[in-house]
This record gives C-alpha cells, structure tokens and sequence, in this order.
C-alpha cells in the first residue's frame, strides 16, 4: 500500500495550528514535551525498519536498521527540541526513514535536557555516546554523525569536541537546520517569524536561555558556529529557506568553507525548519533524507 503523502502547503498550514502555538511560552517544559511527542505521532516511522530499545553510558536510546539488515554503518543521530524537549520517540520518523535510505543503523540516544541538566551535560552525553559506539567496535570510517535542530548543532559540536580529543573522528557529519548561533539574533529570527510554521523567535530565545544557564550566548561550547572550523569531517548542512534560524547554517557554511573544510550547503526553497522530520508523507522530505544518505555513501569507507 502507498504512503500517504500531504502537499507542502496543508502540511505548513496544520503545523501552524497544531504546533507552533505550543512550543515556547506561556507553555511550561512539561507540557511542551508532552505535546511535541503527541504531535510528532504524525510522523510515523518507516515500515521497512525495525527498532531495539538500549541503553547508551545510562541513556535510553534505540537502534534503528533496515528490516533484515546486518550494517555495519552506523549513524550516531540527535534529535532537536531546542535543548529542553524532544527524543528519540518524538524523533522515530526520521531516524527510521534515514536508516533505511542510508541501509545503515541508526542509534538515536535520549541525551539529558534543560533545564534540569543544561549545558554542558547534552555534549557531555553526545561525546560518552560516540566513545561508546566506537567501543563496541564500530569503525570511525563507517560512523557518521547527524541531528536535526539544536540535535543538529550538538552533532557539529560533538564533531568539534572529537576533534579536539584524542578520539578518531567519525566519516562525515550531515546536519538538518543546525541551530548553531544561541544568541538567537541573525536577521532572519525576525525576518521569517512570521513563515516559518513551526518556531517561533520567543521559544528559541527561552530555550538558548535555560541550555546556557547564564552562559555567555557566544560561547563556542553553546554556540559551536563561534568555535574553530579547521580539520573537519565532510559536512552537509540542509536547511528551509523559510525558517527562522536558516542565517545560521549559511553562516556555518561559509566559515567552514573558509576554514578549509568540505563542507556542501542546500536550503530547500519555500521550505521550513526540519521539514525533514515528516520522511514518508512528504515528498520533498523523502528528497532531502535522499540526498543526506547519497552523501553519506560517498564517504563510508
């Protein structure tokens, strides 16, 4: 039976009136994660993966892999939510969809969130989970690092954390609109509040203030688009051109690029922030995770 697949159009208008409204304040985190994972129900998870529950250093997590499939690439995913909401529950649709379009595994573990445990407890747990992979033997060729939103910045600041570490880095690094920039400042966050059907200016400026806890919004740490660029791995960097936060991957671009990097930049004209969360009833979303697991096979080795 064929998916059933919903125009662009009636897909932004629904999120405008079932989501954005409830992202950020007056709606307390509790609440906000209650109805982002009720809302990412929408989003089911491919029929052709299966997934196992596992526990990552003390995270829940789950892995995801082609029905029938014994890969050995590996993808080591974050999930968004603006640092305060989201899992990989909340995230199936994705994970799932790219595991199948990449034929790899995909583990996807529930880093810790503020404001219990704000920065830098989510790159503290990012950083013991890819130790963790490679401890189970997973080459680095054949490991590649990915996220979605702020799961998108913390992937690129994991990738930076690795490099500065004594850990081999990992094969390449796909980031889906990367929140990289916390002080939430870049002309678009004005520009595109008014298009952009799922965030709004005023969550991301309440979740970049519980991540930092009083921490400079500058600082490399929290906003990885300050920290050096140099020696590393491939990266693809997909964004919407209505979202409010696209500034921020066309700023990684270029600062990557001058910094020697390989880096390839596609923003997806007409269309919104992680728009690649709704894999399987989307036909743009289904291209661009297409296009993330091309890029991915080029540089597995």
């Amino acid at each position: 039976m064929m998916a059933v697949r919903l125009p662009a159009g009636l897909l932004r208008s629904l999120l405008v009136l079932t989501l954005k409204p409830f992202l950020g304040p007056p709606f307390p985190v509790s609440f906000q994660r209650f109805w982002l994972r009720l809302a990412s129900n929408a989003n089911a998870p491919s029929k052709a993966a299966e997934m196992d529950r596992l526990e990552i250093e003390g995270m829940p997590a789950v892995r995801a892999l082609p029905r029938g499939s014994d890969t050995t690439r590996t993808i080591l995913y974050f999930h968004g939510g603006g640092y305060c909401v989201g899992s990989w529950q909340s995230h199936r649709g994705p994970i799932t969809h790219l595991a199948v379009a990449a034929a790899a595994q995909v583990y996807a573990p529930n880093y810790r969130l503020a404001p219990e445990h704000p920065y830098p407890a989510a790159l503290e747990d990012a950083v013991a989970a890819y130790r963790w992979l490679l401890g189970t033997g997973a080459p680095p060729s054949q490991v590649a690092l990915a996220g979605d939103s702020a799961g998108g910045g913390l992937a690129f600041a994991t990738a930076i954390a690795i490099r500065d570490s004594e850990l081999p880095a990992p094969a390449a690094v796909a980031l889906i609109s990367p929140w990289v920039d916390l002080r939430c400042d870049a002309p678009s966050m004005t520009k595109n509040a008014g298009i952009d059907p799922m965030l709004r200016p005023a969550w991301s400026r309440a979740c970049s203030a519980m991540y930092r806890n009083g921490r400079d919004p500058g600082d490399p740490g929290c906003s990885p688009l300050f920290a050096a660029h140099h020696d590393l791995p491939p990266l693809l960097i997909q964004t919407g051109s209505d979202e409010i936060i696209v500034d921020d991957s066309i700023r990684l671009e270029a600062s990557c690029r001058q910094a020697g990097a390989e880096v390839t930049l596609r923003v997806f004209d007409g269309l919104w922030h992680d728009f690649q969360t709704h894999a399987g009833i989307l036909e743009e979303a289904d291209e661009a995770i297409a296009e993330i697991a091309a890029f991915l096979d080029a540089r597995w080795h």
